[in-house]
């Protein structure tokens, strides 16, 4: 079965962190959207079709019509139920999860007809529990959940590898270990929940590991670090200090001491030594949160909430954040006080002075960022952030 992920209205309701990337790469739990879809289909997702901006880097080919297609709107989630109706569709039949439409399965379709798939449907299925991500803070309000799902259903039939060295494990059978793992006086508790450690993980003395938590291949997490559940690390990550209820995107740093929660940092983003993020009011209320269509702050019915902060952007040592800061793309944020609670992208200072970074200094920072870790700033790289710099107020 064909299937194309596509790009729904969630796209700018998830915003920052789909500034620079489809919603298929949002990563939740053990993987992203597109991989887990990947694995419950059990082969690779023909393309992905999102913005005209960002498909060149993240669309695989070039085409004017569709043949025997199953589309799925991305930002739903998969599970068995669904897998099993998805499987059983036929031509013009869709899935739907209340109002909203899921997938439709495609004999012929012209690619201009894409945005008006639910046309011309014969028969329609409801499912009755699913996962929708609709806006960024669901990520991490869903993380927890989804980490316990995963590892059920992705570690059945496995088998973990062991610990070399002196480590203390609660719960040994909650715990799923790759390969060539370098641990030694380390807590690993998943009485609360799983923990699965990826392929080259580095964990430093005197760490604490609290399950539900998923770390990808190649992380280091520095001496101390205090790891607690729904917590997902991606690959190539750099962490230390406290972190709770987060999610950190591929090649970002939090190496030294300070508070990260109920937050998620975008990719090649650091947090200098001290950066401290508020997840909780002082008088205990439901936070607001900044809406980028409405250009305002609205209501939420959340209580914790730190930090959202999209790709390629840096906060300095010491740095404050208050409860439920929206930070944009390549921002750059330093100085004393608290910054504000919306940054928009491309932003250099604080709360006493600001102003837009220059394009070339956007290019550098992320050019030598990504350097450092063996991987190429590249042209598309560049055009994503050039077409990002161009528009207002993101």
């Amino acid at each position: 079965m064909n299937f194309i992920l596509y790009d729904g209205i969630e796209w700018e309701t998830l915003f920052p962190i789909t500034l620079t990337r489809p919603v298929s790469e949002i990563r939740l739990g053990f993987f992203t959207i597109k991989e887990r879809w990947e694995k419950y289909i059990g082969k690779a997702a023909y393309d992905i079709i999102t913005q005209p901006f960002l498909s060149k880097k993240y669309s695989k080919k070039e085409y004017s019509y569709f043949e025997n297609m199953l589309f799925i709107n991305s930002s739903f989630l998969p599970n068995e139920e669904l897998i099993q109706i998805l499987f059983s569709l036929k031509e013009n039949e869709t899935i739907f999860f209340k109002e909203k439409m899921i997938a439709i399965k495609k004999k012929f379709l012209v690619k201009k007809d894409i945005f008006s798939l639910y046309k011309k449907c014969t028969k329609t299925f409801y499912v009755k529990q699913i996962i929708h991500i609709q806006y960024p803070w669901e990520i991490f309000t869903n993380n927890e959940t989804i980490l316990k799902k995963d590892f059920i259903f992705f570690t059945k039939g496995k088998q973990s590898y062991s610990l070399l060295g002196k480590n203390h494990v609660l719960c040994k059978n909650k715990i799923f270990l790759e390969e060539d793992i370098k641990a030694n006086n380390v807590v690993l508790n998943a009485q609360f929940g799983p923990i699965y450690i990826e392929k080259g993980v580095e964990i430093m003395e005197g760490s604490v590991i609290r399950g539900p938590v998923s770390i990808g291949k190649n992380t280091i997490l520095n001496i101390g670090s205090k790891i607690y559940g729904g917590t997902t690390i991606s690959p190539f990550c750099k962490v230390g200090g406290e972190i709770f209820n987060s999610v950190i995107f591929s090649y970002s740093n939090k190496v030294h001491d300070g508070f990260l929660g109920n937050s998620i940092l975008g990719e090649w983003c650091n947090l200098g030594a001290g950066t401290n993020i508020s997840n909780l009011r002082n008088d205990y209320k439901k936070v607001t949160v900044w809406n980028y269509e409405k250009k305002d702050f609205f209501p939420t019915n959340l209580q914790f909430f730190g930090v959202i902060m999209g790709d390629h952007s840096k906060s300095a040592i010491n740095t404050q954040f208050n409860t439920a800061t929206i930070v944009g793309v390549s921002d750059s944020i330093f100085g004393y006080g608290f910054p504000p609670r919306y940054i928009p992208s491309f932003y250099l200072g604080g709360i006493q002075s600001k102003k837009r970074i220059s394009f070339h200094q956007v290019c550098e920072t992320a050019e030598i960022m990504m350097n450092r870790r063996n991987r190429n700033f590249s042209v598309l790289d560049k055009k994503i952030l050039k077409y990002l710099y161009q528009l207002l107020d993101i």
